[in-house]
């Protein structure tokens, strides 16, 4: 990650994920989608490097962790689960994100597709934020959660708590760098 390395500021302060209803509603061709999701996931990549390539686009498709491009074209959900898989890639192996991920994978219904993922980023967003200005993410989001939302909040907080654990081992270093810059002069 390149982070700006200000103590006690946060990268992911201003993160947004876009909601369903703020997802391009135009089909779009592979280069489009690269350059819109590693545009809106930027916060998340070293620097000049793309969180997101055509190969691994292409090797999510193969593995079947996210649908088949319609004629070329990637829609609202592929843009949807690409968002998640790129998150979840930051904790997780491959196979292991299409494990998680094929339990959503099966859902037709595009309101309840749009709810899950809105609530998905919601949470990521909410506990990012905790995790960053508290050290922890211990709020319930849900009422008698099913297993499913058990592993969803459970994923959510292990991609939380090892973006500040990589954010505050950065800290550590560039203190280190300027400790032993200053002595040297």
């Amino acid at each position: 990650m390149n982070y700006d390395l200000k103590a006690g500021s946060s990268p992911f302060k201003d993160f947004h994920a876009p909601r369903w209803e703020e997802l391009p509603s135009l089909d779009l061709y592979m280069d489009q989608l690269l350059s819109y999701l590693n545009e809106q996931l930027a916060v998340f990549s070293e620097k000049d490097k793309p969180l997101l390539t055509s190969s691994m686009v292409n090797n999510y498709v193969k593995n079947s962790i996210v649908k088949p491009p319609v004629k070329k074209h990637y829609k609202s959900y592929h843009l949807a689960y690409l968002i998640v898989v790129v998150l979840m890639k930051q904790c997780f192996s491959v196979a292991q994100v299409a494990e998680m991920i094929q339990i959503y994978s099966d859902i037709e219904e595009k309101d309840r597709l749009a709810r899950d993922y809105d609530k998905f980023v919601t949470v990521f967003e909410d506990c990012l934020q905790d995790v960053f200005e508290t050290g922890l993410c211990t709020k319930t989001y849900f009422e008698n959660p099913t297993p499913e939302q058990d592993l969803m909040v459970d994923v959510i907080r292990t991609l939380a708590y090892k973006l500040s654990t990589e954010y505050k081992l950065a800290l550590i270093q560039e203190s280190k760098t300027e400790r032993t810059d200053s002595d040297e002069q």
